[in-house]
């Protein structure tokens, strides 16, 4: 609703974030074939998509939010996961790389500040 009436673009972002956690939320638990890398991914895209909307509306505490449930997803992963530390860095290799693109497309997305 708040996207609706401000239009800005960082609100629809911050709306996708409550989305993912919610879809994350009942895939937490451990399911019966091993670990819930769904969950994860949806976490680990949530709090990006929270990052890029502090940054898109310039709201500061959106952007630490952001970065510390980044932080606290990883640390989440790398304590819940059990098995092979191969599967566990393959999986955050490539949540690395989507940063990376989200911070690519983010970085040609803001404008220039003028010198």
């Amino acid at each position: 609703m708040s996207a609706a009436i401000t239009r800005r673009p960082g609100e629809v972002l911050a709306g996708c974030t409550i989305a993912l956690v919610l879809i994350a939320a009942p895939l937490w638990p451990a399911s019966t074939a091993g670990e819930p890398w769904l969950a994860y991914a949806a976490l680990v895209c949530a709090m990006l998509c929270l990052v890029v909307s502090g940054m898109l509306d310039d709201v500061r505490p959106r952007i630490v939010a952001g970065w510390l449930g980044i932080a606290g997803v990883v640390a989440g992963i790398t304590w819940a996961v059990k098995g092979s530390l191969l599967r566990r860095s393959a999986f955050l290799a490539a949540a690395g790389v989507v940063a990376v693109l989200f911070a690519t497309a983010l970085n040609r997305m803001l404008p220039r500040a003028e010198r």
